[in-house]
């Protein structure tokens, strides 16, 4: 699979059908990926959102129209999406530094807007290898991912309610929306718990199953908080690199290995871990 050519695909359709539907669920067929995945490898191998794709290349367009034609300044906006003059107008001046009417009355088009590059990409240790599967058990977060604590507390408590201390397996974490894309309070998870061969689920709590697969693990040694780079570094390098689809049927999820009550911030170790189809 070429990931490249996928998404710089989708980059000429945006450029050419910016008055069709430019929806992630449209830009996914286009770039014929899965649409869990599609807008996280986007952003991370593009350097910006599609939302991001979308407004700056109509603000481009904007500009040449501006330069170029007679058209009304109303007429201009309404092309880029925005629903009245004063709207694009203030848009407009942030992007580029100067109002409509001077592009309009220069002639002359503005230096279009580039994606902005991404800085360095921190390295990590990433393999592909066979993932044994396993059953847990999860309790749902809504909300800031790094608020998905509190899940983890009332998990812990209801295993421990249900005589499970001692029995527990690994700390797992289910993060079910983008958060490029998604409003924050809007956001789906699941804080889960590995529950070895033969322990019960215990009531109130959700099942969780991963079946045997090959998986891409990115493994990220340090505090919690750099945690959305190692996803950036699996979804921006490691993935396309790998030259392998993501499953659609086993989603992505954090195993981690230690514990942040007894390890230091800089000990931590977590597994990034994407099945493969």
């Amino acid at each position: 699979m070429d990931y490249r050519k996928r998404m710089d695909r989708v980059e000429r359709h945006i450029l050419t059908h910016l008055d069709e539907d430019l929806s992630l669920d449209a830009l996914a067929d286009v770039a014929a990926f899965s649409r869990f995945h599609f807008h996280r490898v986007y952003t991370r191998m593009m350097g910006e959102t599609v939302a991001e794709t979308v407004r700056r290349t109509r603000l481009n367009r904007a500009a040449v129209m501006l330069a170029t034609t007679g058209q009304e300044l109303s007429e201009v906006a309404a092309m880029c999406g925005y629903p009245n003059p004063q709207s694009f107008a203030r848009a407009y001046r942030t992007a580029f530094g100067e109002t409509p009417s001077q592009t309009r009355t220069r002639r002359a088009t503005p230096v279009l807007l580039l994606p902005d590059k991404q800085g360095e990409i921190p390295m990590y240790d990433v393999e592909i290898r066979k993932e044994p599967g396993f059953r847990g058990a999860a309790i749902a977060h809504s909300g800031a991912y790094q608020q998905i604590g509190g899940a983890y507390d009332r998990l812990i408590t209801r295993c421990l309610d249900a005589g499970l201390k001692g029995k527990l397996g690994l700390l797992v974490a289910y993060f079910w929306d983008d958060p490029t894309a998604v409003p924050v309070e809007k956001l789906r998870s699941h804080a889960g718990v590995i529950l070895p061969e033969g322990v019960p689920l215990p009531e109130g709590l959700d099942p969780v199953e991963v079946t045997p697969c090959e998986v891409l693990v990115v493994t990220h040694k340090g505090p919690y908080t750099g945690l959305p780079e190692a996803w950036g570094f699996m979804y921006g390098k490691a993935l396309p690199e790998s030259g392998r689809a993501p499953s659609e049927v086993e989603p992505p999820f954090e195993r981690y290995l230690n514990n942040a009550m007894d390890t230091a911030p800089e000990e931590l170790l977590t597994e990034v871990v994407m099945p493969l189809a």
